[in-house]
């Protein structure tokens, strides 16, 4: 990931700076060029020197703004390494490049130290939103001389997602008839990437008619790509007709929230109508999703509501 905190502040310096510049060569060669028009000479040292007052100011703006890239930068590569936990975290109102700007209320925990409250307030890319929710701990550094000035370290966050598969069913979601494997018995890939929490909190917000996306808090911790992997390991190879097909238009990571119906066959078994769920779809794969498709799956053998599709293989 090529982002980091001072990302836009650079941008938005360096566009500031130019356009300041602009303006005022603009302004003095309007004042230069105009200025000894008959009748009109006044009015455009006038209109000259408002665009060079203008520039300037966009220029000395831009400046402050790139050093508070510069000493963010700094901070980065130079300060305190922790954890900061989202205790709050609200839009303010303000967009870059459709990028919202978001307060962000932290716990800061660094190594030896007592937790401490902090603020911390940027712009944030959309791909990254679904990291910023109450409850998720992000990596932070920290001027040592200034315990309140905590940079973001986007570039310490771990990967998200997993290209190819999709978790779907409320009971892989961990509702009740089978509790997920505990984290730590799902084998390779069990990183930290989108949280059952993530999930349930997008689907809270689509208005989408599906059942609770697990059962208890302590669940919610559980990852996709935790689940994905204990199926991979563990799952019985099926196929699953799409029934029903919904976008809710929600993004979580680097995935789309869709809710499904399907018909579950299993080699051996009857033709088993799933209840309506979630699933995590990868981006790269919504073009190749649509209703009336068969689609070749891993389902947990004891429930056949844990289910994983293998989009590799459609």
């Amino acid at each position: 990931m090529s982002f980091s905190g001072s990302t836009f502040g650079r941008f938005t310096g360096r566009y500031m700076i130019i356009m300041g510049l602009f303006f005022v060569v603009l302004g003095v060669g309007a004042a230069i060029a105009l200025g000894g028009i008959p009748y009109a000479g006044g009015g455009m040292l006038l209109m000259g020197g408002i665009f060079v007052v203008v520039g300037g100011g966009l220029a000395i703006i831009g400046f402050l703004v790139n050093r508070g890239a510069s000493s963010t930068d700094q901070v980065l590569a130079a300060g305190t390494s922790g954890t900061a936990t989202i205790t709050g975290a609200t839009q303010t109102g303000m967009y870059l490049n459709e990028q919202p700007r978001i307060k962000m209320n932290l716990l800061v925990q660094l190594p030896g130290q007592a937790p401490y409250a902090a603020e911390h307030t940027e712009f944030v890319p959309l791909i990254l939103l679904s990291r910023v929710q109450p409850g998720a701990t992000l990596p932070v550094k920290v001027n040592p001389a200034q315990p309140q000035k905590v940079v973001v370290d986007w570039q310490g966050l771990p990967a998200m997602g997993m290209p190819g598969m999709g978790v779907t069913g409320s009971a892989a979601m961990g509702a009740p008839g089978m509790a997920p494997p505990p984290a730590a018995s799902m084998g390779p890939g069990s990183g930290m990437d989108e949280s059952l929490a993530q999930v349930q909190a997008a689907l809270a917000t689509s208005g989408a008619a599906v059942p609770a996306a697990f059962a208890s808090p302590e669940q919610g911790g559980y990852t996709i790509d935790q689940l994905r992997a204990w199926l991979r390991a563990n799952g019985v190879e099926a196929q699953a007709h799409v029934d029903f097909l919904e976008d809710t238009g929600k993004i979580v990571g680097d995935e789309r929230l869709y809710t499904m119906e399907m018909t579950l066959m299993v080699p051996g078994s009857a033709p088993q109508k799933l209840q309506r769920s979630a699933a995590m779809v990868p981006v790269g794969a919504m073009a190749r999703l649509r209703q009336g498709m068969t689609l070749p799956v891993k389902v947990a053998a004891e429930n056949h509501q844990l289910l994983t599709v293998e989009w590799e293989k459609v």
